[in-house]
């Protein structure tokens, strides 16, 4: 049993609404269940109850999002561990009262350069950014990185990222403006939103434009939160940027401190984990018609390991060395590698599931052998099957 007495108890102030925080909560008390047990508090929001009356409790340590500088300053009074997630670019500016508080946060930048090298990689040559609406700095950020790799590709960007006061308040306002933009843009575009709630609405607007989606647009998100992606018409593809071993990162520093120890680092920008494919970016939205239709084959039958090459240049429409000549040169791959890649994302979804062992995920994606897999995977992957799961169990 656990030593009650010197239980450390831990302060957790951010919001647990989005998905990302969650797996983040969830990465915390990981870490503090493999180290030392914390007694964690965390903040549900109340109405009326203010962030820094929270943690007036004989708490031992923080963890903290967003503040204003008013808790900020009540906070540094009570002369506990603190550790950022998320914060502000003004909370790391000189005069903010916590300014030298250890953080982790998403490298926003490097998930708009993944977007951008996603999209590149599956052929897209048109492009839009379609900001959030409230004008937050991460959506800024993401929108720098995507057109920074995009004109090093040669490529440019339309963006939709000014939105009106009324349009920031009210979704439908807003809809009025964004449905024609959309419409106005070419049938091959590839659009990259933010978030996934942003991409959702997208995802709409798209549906009152009338344009069909892979099919004439795809759509990207940020977050991978399960509850909105799978519940999207069509489902929504998505970065994943790693909640859950954010919390990991966080909570170690905050370790450190409580126990008098400098962390190994101080200011962490995590890049994103991987994109999630999903209905929203299939490669309908391209211009050769075979590789849209040998993508589409694939993408129904390989993730159960029944696509066989000469099924899939049949479902396309020409010769197999015409198709692997389009492959090689628009994708950069052969239709071989695109069979792997889509069987490893199965593996990987069903990995993000704790109810599967490794020998039942190996019979669902027909792979012969358990040993043959863990080779496959590791050698695409960089990592083992058993750390795949347990830095990505928030996956879905």
């Amino acid at each position: 049993m656990a030593d009650t007495a010197n239980t450390k108890r831990v302060a957790m102030l951010f919001s647990l609404v989005a998905k990302g925080e969650r797996s983040t909560f969830l990465g915390i008390l990981d870490y503090a269940e493999r180290h030392e047990p914390w007694f964690c508090l965390f903040d549900e929001r109340w109405s009326g109850e203010r962030m820094a009356d929270f943690p007036k409790t004989g708490v031992s340590g923080i963890i903290i999002s967003c503040t204003s500088v008013k808790d900020a300053r009540e906070i540094a009074a009570l002369k506990v561990p603190v550790v950022f997630i998320e914060p502000w670019p003004e909370m790391l500016e000189p005069g903010y009262p916590l300014k030298n508080v250890p953080y982790v946060r998403r490298d926003s930048l490097a998930i708009g350069r993944t977007a951008a090298e996603y999209y590149l990689s599956r052929g897209y040559e048109s492009f839009a950014f379609i900001g959030e609406p409230c004008g937050e700095f991460w959506s800024a950020e993401r929108r720098r990185g995507f057109e920074a790799a995009l004109a090093k590709a040669g490529f440019g960007c339309a963006a939709f990222d000014n939105y009106t006061d009324a349009e920031k308040r009210d979704w439908p306002t807003s809809r009025s403006r964004l449905i024609p933009f959309i419409k106005g843009l070419p049938r091959t575009t590839a659009v990259f939103a933010p978030n996934d709630r942003t991409a959702r609405l997208v995802l709409e607007a798209a549906h009152f434009a009338g344009l069909r989606v892979p099919d004439e647009i795809a759509v990207l998100g940020v977050d991978n939160d399960p509850l909105i992606c799978e519940s999207s018409v069509p489902s929504l593809s998505s970065i994943h940027t790693g909640g859950f071993r954010r919390g990991q990162i966080a909570a170690e520093m905050l370790d450190a401190l409580m126990n008098g120890r400098e962390p190994s680092e101080r200011a962490v920008s995590q890049p994103p984990l991987a994109v999630v494919t999903r209905d929203s970016t299939g490669y309908g939205a391209m211009s050769d018609p075979s590789i849209s239709k040998a993508i589409a084959f694939i993408r129904r039958h390989a993730r159960r390991g029944n696509a066989d090459v000469a099924d899939i240049v049949r479902a396309a429409g020409c010769s197999r060395r015409t198709l692997e000549q389009r492959f090689r040169s628009r994708l950069g791959f052969s239709i071989r590698d695109e069979i792997v890649r889509e069987r490893i994302e199965r593996v990987k979804a069903l990995l993000a599931r704790d109810d599967l062992s490794i020998g039942e995920i190996t019979e669902k994606t027909n792979f012969t052998r358990e040993s043959h897999l863990a080779k496959l995977f590791k050698q695409i992957t960089g990592v083992t099957m058993t750390e795949w799961r347990r830095e990505n169990r928030d996956t879905q």
